[in-house]
């Protein structure tokens, strides 16, 4: 039996050399099959079955097992190297060193760049404030609304009439807003809505509410702060009972002659009328800071009786008709044996103008405690 011839030789010498120019210019040297196969291993394949016809049978050309390559000067063009997203390993801006990647803190910086404002004056910016602190107090609905994160109705920008999702988004916009003409106004409003809402309106309000953490202290000293001007004494008086079983309230002359017997005579009285009938009244001073000492003195004196502003707030939670005639908190019996009224008094400040009437509101004006300007 004749022994099997060994296979065609065929090694790395059959092999050519090619050359390649890469994209940093650099030319790079590698091995390739040849274009067409050495002679040895010409050998075609075996033709596949035609398909069934009648006539005579068609031959097929030769396939050959190498296919056709491209010419040696055709070097395919290179597709640029994909550029990373930002954060991923290496990423870089184009032109930057890929082993430098960008730091956290550098990428808030971007985001969360504070807003300054050297142009505006400090002056102006007090104004706005106490500006934007009198048009959220004027409305006991709108005060609501704030308060409930926007729950009842659309919440919109008093400056520039844009639309927030809730009153993060608000106050996000009008600290960053970008308008020159308005933007004292936006800060001003900015920090109006924090004290309303007791907040901390000199953290900036960025991504994160830590703003929202303020103590319960400084909160009632930042809203005690702003008071109503010229200097207001509300006074609430409670109903005493008739036999017809209306309710009546103090009218001016008894108001004045209370306030002498309580050595505060020459104060401007003016009734404040409720759904019930009368049963506030304002206390008005000299618009100067003689007045406001002699507004402080009257509400202290009511303070210091148990019957000072919080007191009233928890009185006035008590149903109308609750021990109408025995209730210590309601009614006293003076030295006649006659029942009379309980009068409870706090410092008119900002918070109260949704009780005013119309006219008080528009006449009064806003001032800072700590601040103040005469």
């Amino acid at each position: 039996m004749a022994s099997i011839p060994p296979p065609p030789q065929y090694g790395l010498e059959s092999l050519d050399r090619r050359n390649v120019a890469l994209s940093d210019g650099t030319v790079r040297t590698y091995f390739a099959l040849p274009l067409e196969p050495p002679p040895q291993l010409r050998q075609p394949l075996p033709l596949p079955l035609p398909p069934f016809q009648l006539g005579p049978p068609v031959r097929l050309p030769p396939v050959e097992r190498w296919a056709p390559m491209a010419p040696l000067g055709a070097v395919p063009p290179m597709l640029p190297p994909k550029r990373k997203w930002e954060g991923q390993a290496n990423g870089g801006a184009p032109g930057e060193s890929s082993a430098r990647q960008q730091k956290p803190e550098e990428k808030r910086a971007a985001k969360q760049v504070k807003v300054e404002s050297p142009e505006i004056d400090a002056k102006a910016l007090k104004s706005s404030f106490l500006k934007m602190v009198k048009l959220i107090n004027e409305s006991a609905d709108q005060k609501k609304n704030y308060r409930a994160n926007g729950k009842i109705s659309q919440l919109k920008c008093i400056v520039c009439g844009r639309d927030s999702i809730d009153l993060h988004s608000l106050l996000n916009h009008s600290y960053y807003a970008k308008s020159a003409d308005l933007r004292a106004d936006h800060l001003g409003l900015h920090k109006a809505l924090c004290v309303l809402m007791g907040w901390n309106y000199s953290v900036d309000p960025v991504h994160k509410k830590a703003y929202q953490s303020l103590s319960t202290a400084d909160a009632e000293a930042n809203q005690g702060d702003l008071i109503l001007w010229p200097p207001t004494v509300i006074i609430e008086n409670t109903y005493k009972s008739k036999n017809d079983g209306q309710k009546d309230g103090m009218s001016n002359k008894e108001m004045e002659g209370k306030l002498r017997e309580m050595g505060f005579a020459g104060a401007s009285v003016r009734p404040l009328s409720g759904k019930d009938g009368q049963k506030s009244m304002l206390v008005k001073f000299a618009s100067s800071l003689a007045g406001l000492n002699e507004a402080e003195k009257l509400a202290q004196s009511f303070e210091s009786q148990g019957h000072g502003r919080a007191e009233w707030y928890r009185v006035r939670s008590i149903p109308s008709g609750a021990n109408g005639t025995t209730n210590q908190l309601l009614v006293k019996v003076d030295a006649k044996g006659e029942r009379t009224w309980v009068l409870y008094g706090y410092l008119a400040t900002a918070w109260d103008l949704d009780v005013l009437d119309l006219e008080s509101k528009q006449s009064a004006l806003i001032k800072s405690k700590k601040e103040l300007d005469l």
